[in-house]
């Protein structure tokens, strides 16, 4: 024990490490560690005004103006608080526009299909919808242009004389065949007509309106003009009750609008076919429209493919000012040589001027509603 308290009184012998310098100088207390200053100064007491002149700026930041905070774009990245995104925020903001849906999860697709077609992208693996399908529609080919819209002319020449032989094999038979006839044709164009509004993103309710277009004329036929404001009222309140009891939700009011302008585009303007049916003499007053109708058609396709130079319209550019005239011009010629004979037009010596009238009226008529189709 005695040797053990010797040993604590004893002082240390200084150790010193090999390779380290001795310190120069020893800091006393209320001197700066980098030296500069005598140690005679005293550090002033800290409420004391300064007394020494205050240091220059840096030459780097002299030149330079202070920015404050009010500079910024709001629109800059620090400018958005992070607390500030909540989750329907956040998930909207970092949603991807052009995947066409993000965390959120959602995708609202437009009401209407826009009308210039999208340039498609070719590495990306998504599927079109209907209304991208749509975008690209082309313009219907001319009966009435310079280069027939590229029509395949041997079919549609063969189609036509086999339909023209079947339509005088039903006038022939009777009020009957011919109202079958005419039924069907306007059943078909209106299978035509909602499958094209459907390619291009509309969901009309395309079996109501088909059944409408049939019993308009079959109505007005069996019931005359009466049966005509009935079936249209019926099909707008099945339209309304179609979309209200989920059968087809997406846009119920332009959808309806769809199906019903269809209904009246080709079930109450073909319905006039029943109409006149309903006469002792309908089926030559149908024959006479036909025969009309078909005049300009083909009057206008072959004078436009021959001479046609002239844009008509911009919503039709096939069509010409040449194949209009003579779609017109032959329209009247067969309504004087061809319908002038055909019962009622030729059983007394005014019904010339009838079958002129109707050759007016119908190269007037003809090619408006030829345009009005093209849009």
């Amino acid at each position: 024990m005695n040797q053990q308290q010797d040993s604590r009184d004893q002082p240390f012998e200084e150790i010193r490490i090999l390779g380290l310098e001795p310190a120069e100088d020893v800091v006393e207390p209320g001197r700066s560690v980098f030296g500069g200053e005598s140690s005679t100064e005293h550090l002033p007491h800290w409420t004391e005004p300064p007394t020494a002149p205050v240091a220059a700026p840096s030459s780097g930041f002299a030149a330079e103006e202070p920015r404050w905070a009010d500079d910024v774009p709001e629109h800059h990245e620090s400018q958005h608080p992070v607390g500030a995104l909540d989750e329907p925020t956040a998930a909207a903001f970092f949603d991807d526009p052009s995947s066409g849906s993000g965390p959120s999860g959602s995708f609202d697709p437009p009401l209407l299909p826009p009308d210039d077609p999208q340039p498609a992208d070719v590495g990306s693996s998504s599927v079109a919808t209907a209304a991208d399908s749509g975008r690209g529609r082309r313009r219907r080919s001319d009966r009435a242009g310079t280069g027939g819209g590229g029509r395949d002319m041997p079919s549609a020449i063969i189609t036509g004389l086999g339909l023209g032989a079947l339509a005088l094999v039903a006038f022939k038979v009777g009020a009957s065949a011919a109202l079958a006839l005419s039924t069907a044709v306007l059943v078909l164009a209106s299978v035509e007509f909602y499958g094209s509004v459907r390619r291009v993103g509309y969901q009309p309710a395309a079996f109501l309106g088909i059944v409408a277009v049939g019993s308009l004329n079959l109505g007005a036929y069996w019931r005359f003009e009466a049966a005509v404001p009935l079936v249209l009222g019926l099909t707008v309140l099945f339209c309304l009750l179609w979309y209200l009891t989920g059968v087809d939700r997406d846009a119920p009011m332009v959808n309806i609008a769809v199906t019903l302008f269809g209904v009246l585009y080709v079930g109450m303007l073909g319905s006039f076919a029943g109409l006149m049916l309903t006469d002792a003499n309908g089926i030559g007053m149908l024959l006479a429209a036909v025969l009309a109708t078909v005049g300009y058609d083909v009057g206008g396709l072959f004078v436009g493919r021959l001479v046609g130079r002239t844009q008509l319209a911009a919503v039709s550019p096939n069509k010409t000012m040449e194949g209009l005239v003579g779609g017109m011009v032959v329209c009247f010629a067969v309504c004087v040589l061809v319908v002038g004979r055909i019962t009622p037009f030729g059983q007394g010596p005014g019904d010339l001027m009838s079958v002129a009238v109707l050759g007016i009226v119908t190269a007037v008529a003809a090619p408006l509603g030829d345009l009005c189709e093209s849009m």
